[in-house]
């Protein structure tokens, strides 16, 4: 009686089990099993792949798209590699205050644009910064002026701020082209001449050195206007071609004993140095020695009415921009020229005497020099 009770126990546990495993199979929880395979409920699993699983499908090729159909080479967004010591800054905007986002189309001018001011104007004022290094003048290039002016109607009637043209545009030139490469000075602003692009330039300390180029005997300016344009002004100042002399180093700015009228320095300057520096802007204008390429500077101090002062130094060794491109592009810049860049924490004091002392790998560089009583323009 209790084998017989023991045998039907097993035999009712198994029946139990093998329902169970039906079930299981019929609801496709077993699918690995090959009796199951096939079962389940329509559209369920897809059938399972006896040798594995499936494979991914080959990667197709993505399709490039050309960022510029023109061919015109990248503009300042770009990553492309600078190269190490160009003679002339890369390939960057000079904006001296914030502007709109520029449409990517052009736009065909709405308003006559008004004459460019007489080139005395534009070479008075790159003379004069150039008398505060203790530099000769320069001369004029009327055909290149003529092509500045084509560039600088390009920015403004396009609406952009680059060094280049876009081929489809109906504002490109031939004659912009060839001056495209100018340092560029673009304002939303209401008409702005050349002096206050030149004061600019001057209080930029990238810009600043090739100013300075003792190399540099002839130049030329172009500018125009657009009253209607989110760029209502443009000047583009040529200081590539006419590096025809020979070098002459040091060149000090502002030189001993000159008055300077510029304390404040540029914002917006690209390479931005301020980061690097850890300082804020309103800093004081930039103090330069153009030493000459087989020079290194490697300390510096400034005094500002016999008090030390905090001020930034900028080599070709030390910048650090807010990019690998950045950092790159300036440091090629000052290393053009051996150039050493102090740029003081806070604006100089009107009236201020300033005094400047570099530690050079062939000796030291002191002098001084004065702060007018009032801000330039």
């Amino acid at each position: 009686m209790m084998w017989s009770r023991a045998l039907r126990a097993v035999g009712w546990t198994a029946g139990l089990l093998l329902i169970g495993v039906l079930a299981m199979g019929w609801a496709g929880w077993l699918p690995h099993i090959p009796l199951f395979a096939s079962w389940g409920a329509a559209g369920s699993a897809p059938p399972h792949n006896q040798h594995g699983p499936a494979a991914d499908p080959a990667p197709q090729p993505a399709d490039i798209v050309s960022p510029d159909p023109s061919g015109v080479a990248p503009g300042p967004e770009a990553t492309s590699p600078i190269s190490p010591a160009p003679s002339t800054l890369p390939d960057q905007p000079s904006v001296p205050e914030p502007t709109p986002d520029l449409p990517s189309a052009p736009r065909a001018a709405t308003s006559p644009l008004p004459p460019q001011q007489h080139p005395s104007a534009a070479l008075a004022s790159l003379n004069a910064v150039r008398a505060l290094a203790q530099l000769p003048a320069v001369g004029w290039q009327d055909d290149w002026a003529a092509q500045c002016a084509a560039h600088a109607r390009y920015l403004v009637r396009a609406d952009r701020a680059e060094h280049r043209q876009d081929r489809s545009s109906p504002h490109h030139s031939e004659a912009g082209e060839a001056c495209a490469h100018g340092h560029y000075f673009v304002s939303s602003q209401p008409p702005s001449g050349p002096e206050r692009a030149m004061g600019y330039w001057a209080t930029g300390p990238f810009h600043l050195p090739q100013l300075l180029d003792p190399r540099l005997k002839v130049v030329a300016f172009g500018e125009a206007h657009d009253p209607a344009g989110a760029m209502r002004s443009a000047g583009v100042l040529d200081v590539r071609r006419g590096l025809l002399g020979q070098a002459a180093y040091p060149v000090r700015f502002p030189a001993p004993g000159t008055v300077t009228p510029y304390r404040e320095a540029a914002r917006y300057e690209w390479p931005d140095p301020l980061p690097g520096c850890r300082y804020r802007a309103p800093a004081g204008a930039p103090v330069a020695l153009l030493a000459g390429s087989d020079v290194t500077v490697s300390a510096a101090a400034l005094k500002v009415n016999g008090q030390a002062v905090d001020a930034c130094l900028l080599t070709a060794q030390t910048f650090q921009g807010t990019s690998p491109g950045d950092t790159q592009a300036g440091r090629g810049v000052l290393a053009a020229q051996g150039g050493a860049v102090l740029l003081p924490r806070e604006p100089l004091p009107a009236g201020a005497h300033v005094q400047v002392s570099l530690r050079t790998s062939q000796g030291r560089q002191n002098w001084s020099f004065q702060v007018g009583g009032a801000e330039a323009d």
